[in-house]
């Protein structure tokens, strides 16, 4: 017994070195890649991830708790610059506030402000602008249209008549529901909780799937995949990121943008029966840019804008509500190969949908 003991801490700690060389190997890989292009670009935005993808050494997801029909939210964080309270990110208090209106923001988590801080997010610089309305961050990290309009069910009763209710949204309903494992109208929890609903009896078999998926994020696959790649083999993490992907059918691709525009549909029945407006808006994503962009490509997610938004477009433009964003942005203010975007770029988008909202 003491033996099996000692070869699995012997184990532990030698995959413990392998993993710390890998994400040395990384750093250092990054410092020398970005030489090629906007060495300036590549370091801000570097420092601007890692200041904002943490609180107190733990990784935003880990303050998720489950939520019933809209399946997480944050618990309360108080921190220097993401504070959450009573499951809302903290919004800057706009002085003009005439103490009744409220515009209420939903979306993923470029809304929510993934990567900013509380002050430079879209609800927040809102506050900054010609108007006497409170906005208010309903917006959470990896969110689809469909959780928004559910959590819009939880809070219908907040809503007072001359309200603006916005629903920002594209991205996550693509990138999510592409994958066939979630469905054209599910979330990014889907296919786990699916696996534990259906208590896999083969303990081994089950250990085995879990323990590749955790393997598969760690800096150490990070860098044999790398290798891999460099020396002719198959890139495993672009065979794994297709391997469930479904919307190159256009039946398929079809169904995932008739559920966001469903939802934004419902969603505008929902806040008109209160007397108050609803505006949903396309949001844009380092793949509907015209311009270059100093992120590299997941071609995952370069597939499902391509096979999705054209879609979107064609089935909400009937909408009053409907909004096209797309190419709002004339240079790159993306801070990741998804969506995620400066505080600049966040000011751009927070001045055109007031401008939306009032017709300024």
């Amino acid at each position: 017994m003491k033996k099996f003991i000692f070869y699995i801490i012997l184990i532990v700690i030698t995959f413990s070195f392998i993993e710390f060389g890998s994400w040395s190997t990384i750093k250092v890989y990054q410092l020398i890649k970005p030489s090629k292009k906007n060495l300036d670009y590549f370091a801000d935005t570097q420092r601007i991830i890692s200041e904002m993808s943490t609180v107190d050494g733990r990784t935003l997801v880990n303050f998720n708790e489950y939520q019933a029909f809209y399946g997480w939210s944050k618990k309360d964080i108080t921190s220097e610059n993401i504070n959450v309270k009573n499951n809302l990110r903290k919004t800057k208090k706009n002085p003009k506030w005439n103490l009744k209106s409220k515009i209420w923001f939903f979306g993923g988590s470029t809304m929510w402000g993934t990567f900013v801080s509380d002050e430079n997010t879209i609800p927040s610089l809102s506050s900054d602008l010609n108007h006497g309305f409170q906005p208010v961050n309903v917006g959470e990290e990896s969110y689809v249209s469909g959780q928004s309009l559910n959590r819009l069910i939880e809070i219908n009763d907040e809503i007072n008549e001359g309200d603006h209710v916005v629903f920002f949204d594209g991205v996550n309903d693509s990138i999510v529901n592409c994958q066939s494992v979630n469905g054209p109208n599910g979330h990014s929890q889907v296919n786990r909780i699916r696996r534990l609903i259906s208590n896999e009896k083969n303990f081994f078999k089950g250990l085995y799937v879990r323990g590749l998926e955790k393997f598969k994020r760690t800096n150490t696959f990070t860098v044999l995949n790398g290798i891999g790649k460099r020396i002719g083999l198959q890139d495993l993490k672009r065979i794994d990121d297709f391997k469930n992907y479904s919307c190159n059918q256009s039946e398929y691709a079809f169904k995932v943008a008739e559920s966001l525009v469903r939802h934004w549909k419902i969603a505008e029945i929902i806040t008109k029966n209160k007397k108050a407006n609803f505006t949903c808006i396309l949001q844009p994503n380092r793949y509907t840019a015209n311009f270059k962009v100093n992120q590299h490509t997941r071609e995952v997610w370069k597939q499902t804008t391509l096979d999705v938004y054209p879609k979107i477009k064609e089935l909400a433009k009937s909408l009053d509500c409907f909004n096209d964003l797309t190419n709002i942005f004339k240079k790159d203010y993306y801070l990741d190969y998804c969506c995620h975007i400066t505080g600049e770029g966040n000011k751009i988008l927070s001045k055109e949908i007031i401008n939306i909202l009032f017709k300024t």
